[in-house]
């Protein structure tokens, strides 16, 4: 089975040597490697080149992310594609363990895994996520939870040919940033999801990750993650249109994370809504809604501080 690990990359010259050397050094033999470089404005492509053939390289003009996803998988073969963020790693054996994985359920569309969270330097820190993994159908799941489900982003992803290529290309304008949220939101309706709970790759925090709130107080960054989920949520429902006609009763009512957000941004004053929707969440474990339900309490008391004192809800209650 032919396997295809699509690296996409914009201005990460100095982690991407790692990542594309991390794809190269897999232990499953059927490997292709393509590093898709979205229009980088510092040394990535002379990285790129010094791997000759060893590697596919397609360079384009910057798109952001989606486009890579869309230029990749035209470019590749396999039969399963593998993707990973320029900045992140993969450990030696994170393709044979997929492979393994989806030859016992051939009929998944996504495998995914836990990720290992790590500095700059490749150091550790902090525990695998997500903490629990899912290994079934989870279609009826999804569709009471707002399509949402606690998985990994891009480098924890591999997708079957058989299901991408019935949702790409991407619409990379509404994509440019966080593409793996439209692959594994529509995955569970294409066929199982299939969890590891092994951390197979190493995800990187740098500074520079989306997710970083770059100056901005948590109330700013709740609003534009509101936009940001409300945009993913109306693309995935367009393409869901297509091959569900019943997704009409999916709502954003029932996504946990976009009640957090609409709580952590001020425009929900009601906690016990936001803690009901996630208890309700068929896609959280049992462990992971006893984390989260300590989390809002602790959200819950800093907010109502804060509210009494007249301040903004600080950025410290993170949503990943």
């Amino acid at each position: 089975m032919l396997v295809s690990i699509l690296i996409n990359n914009f201005n990460y010259a100095c982690f991407l040597r790692d990542a594309i050397d991390s794809a190269l050094q897999q232990n499953y033999p059927s490997v292709e490697v393509i590093v898709v470089d979205d229009g980088s404005t510092d040394n990535s492509r002379e990285i790129i080149a010094s791997y000759g053939t060893r590697i596919v390289a397609l360079y384009k003009e910057n798109g952001g992310q989606g486009s890579t996803f869309n230029a990749g998988f035209d470019r590749s073969k396999g039969d399963l594609i593998c993707f990973l963020d320029a900045d992140d790693v993969f450990l030696p054996t994170k393709v044979s363990s997929v492979v393994e994985a989806y030859k016992q359920n051939p009929h998944a569309s996504l495998i995914y895994h836990q990720l290992q969270f790590v500095d700059a330097n490749k150091n550790k820190t902090g525990n695998p996520w997500p903490r629990s993994v899912l290994h079934s159908d989870i279609r009826l799941k999804v569709e009471r939870t707002g399509t949402w489900w606690p998985h990994p982003t891009t480098t924890g992803l591999c997708a079957s040919r058989t299901f991408l290529s019935k949702v790409v290309p991407l619409p990379a304008d509404l994509y440019r940033l966080c593409a793996d949220a439209f692959v594994a939101g529509l995955a569970p309706f294409f066929g199982p999801v299939i969890g590891l709970k092994q951390p197979l790759a190493m995800y990187r925090l740098h500074g520079a990750n989306h997710f970083n709130f770059r100056g901005l107080t948590r109330q700013q960054e709740s609003r534009r993650r509101l936009e940001q989920l409300e945009r993913e949520f109306a693309s995935i429902m367009s393409t869901l249109h297509n091959y569900l006609p019943s997704s009409t009763a999916i709502s954003l009512d029932d996504h946990f994370p976009y009640q957090f957000h609409l709580y952590a941004a001020g425009l929900s004053r009601s906690p016990s809504k936001l803690l009901m929707t996630m208890l309700r969440t068929r896609t959280l474990p049992f462990s992971m809604k006893w984390r989260e339900s300590i989390r809002l309490s602790m959200l819950f008391a800093r907010s109502a501080l804060q509210r009494g004192k007249g301040l903004e809800i600080t950025n410290k209650e993170v949503l990943h």
